[in-house]
């Protein structure tokens, strides 16, 4: 279930990277933020939230739960 949900984030999240998402929100040179363009802005913030995704996945590591312990072996 979970790994659905990841797929369907990080599918999410690739949209908000390209047109015509991207022009509608993030392509603009104002407000600044940190004296940075919110172009720049908004795509750091894309990108740490999959960083945050993908540490939370690695954390509960969804897809080792189908391998067998080495215990086990």
């Amino acid at each position: 279930m979970i790994e659905r949900l990841a797929v369907a984030y990080f599918m999410l999240s690739t949209v908000f990277l390209i047109a015509p998402v991207y022009t509608v929100l993030g392509n603009r040179v104002e407000p600044r933020v940190l004296g940075l363009p919110w172009s720049l802005v908004y795509v750091l913030a894309v990108v740490a939230a999959n960083f945050i995704v993908l540490a939370i996945l690695y954390r509960l590591r969804p897809a080792d739960d189908d391998e067998p312990d080495e215990e086990s072996r």
